[in-house]
């Protein structure tokens, strides 16, 4: 299947089982499938389970290693979270939400506006290149947290007149080889790209649910704009007076944003649980990262950490940013409704005009929980929680 908005999100959802049922893959052979998709989330939680035993094995230890535990709790809670978004995703709320993309995407290019096909792929394309500046990204860190053990100096732990030294591997997990430091460095390294995966797989998807809401309104946009001249392609294709094509398009474009503000809805109902999972702890989990890295402090783990951090922070600005996209261009409506030309308009279409400037007051936001509304703010907010809570460490 072919999509130009989730464009290489399809081949990586496809792996993993996390597509609708309107795909290939769920239409051929589905008992194959089925075992497939057994197989390959039971080797995740596998994979995950062996970093929560691991946890359980430095805390219980005799020795206690503040620095794994701090390592173990910040990368482990991401691939938590991944799991639960994949499983998520795979939910009936969030197939509805393919299933309106593609569609809306499909009438976009079987129509024969030229004009909606331009401002649909301006739209698009900076949501492609930043999926792919972040899956770039996400593809170096997972190198780099495979190299960086070799740069590392060995945890030493004193006790009485023996020092004993625990050589530092790609990630915090528990395996059955871990006496073989080069075959658990393999085991290790495999374990973290698993499950990185389902993390960047999860957030590329996510991050496309909410940034199709911001392409919706685009395309409105451009309809608002350009009012008169649609106006009169009615007139001319349905044969009617100027103010009845006005009614009419009028009656389409309220149609088009009763969509948008369902769309919004209907993610909110499958992601705000989601999204509090990814924003409350985000502070904690930034903070853990720089405290690796002041722990760890040499030139390379500056470049190695501090590629991860980096990642981290831009993921979290590419959510809050998508999501006050989303925000301020639908409180922006309802200028763009009272900047049409009304002035000849009859009586009823301006009161109707009215009332879609009354509604587009209330701008659509993406939530957190049932919290507060995801933008801007959220993300100063996570970075000075960071702050506070690095010296808390």
């Amino acid at each position: 299947m072919k999509n130009d908005f989730f464009g290489f999100c399809i081949p990586l959802a496809k792996y993993i089982y996390i597509l609708p049922d309107i795909t290939p893959q769920d239409h051929t052979k589905p008992l194959l499938h089925k075992i497939f998709a057994v197989i390959i989330y039971v080797l995740a939680l596998f994979c995950y389970f062996s970093e929560v035993v691991k946890l359980y094995q430095i805390v219980t230890g005799e020795y206690f290693v503040y620095d794994e535990l701090i390592r173990n709790y910040t990368v482990s809670y991401f691939h938590f979270t991944s799991l639960i978004k994949a499983v998520n995703i795979k939910g009936a709320i969030s197939a509805r939400t393919f299933k309106t993309i593609i569609g809306f995407e499909d009438n976009i290019y079987n129509g024969e506006d030229e004009d909606i096909r331009k401002v649909y792929k301006a739209s698009v394309t900076p949501i492609q290149r930043v999926r792919k500046y972040y899956m770039a990204g996400m593809v170096m860190v997972v190198i780099c947290y495979a190299c960086a053990p070799a740069f590392r100096d060995p945890i030493e732990i004193q006790r009485e007149n023996e020092t004993i030294r625990i050589r530092q591997l790609p990630i915090s997990a528990w395996s059955p080889v871990e006496e073989y430091f080069w075959l658990d460095f393999v085991w290790k390294s495999l374990v973290g790209a698993y499950l990185a995966y389902f993390f960047v797989t999860t957030d590329l998807i996510l991050y496309s649910f909410i940034a199709f809401g911001a392409c919706q309104v685009r395309i409105l946009q451009h309809y608002i704009h350009n009012f008169n001249r649609y106006c009169e392609d009615i007139m001319h294709t349905e044969g009617v007076s100027k103010n009845e094509s006005a009614r009419l398009l009028q009656k389409q474009l309220i149609a088009m944003h009763q969509d948008v503000i369902s769309y919004v809805n209907m993610i909110n109902g499958s992601i705000k649980q989601l999204m509090m999972l990814e924003f409350i702890p985000g502070s904690v989990q930034l903070a853990g990262m720089l405290y690796q890295l002041m722990t760890n402090l040499n030139a390379i783990q500056c470049i190695f950490l501090g590629q991860f951090i980096s990642c981290l922070i831009a993921r979290i600005f590419i959510y809050t940013n998508s999501a006050n996209d989303l925000s301020q261009l639908s409180q922006q409506l309802a200028a763009d409704w009272f900047e049409i030309d009304w002035i000849e308009l009859p009586k009823d279409i301006k009161m109707n005009l009215n009332i879609c400037i009354l509604r587009c007051q209330k701008n659509l936001c993406i939530i957190v929980g049932d919290l507060n509304a995801i933008d801007m703010t959220t993300f100063l907010t996570i970075l000075k929680g960071s702050y506070l809570f690095l010296f808390r460490f």
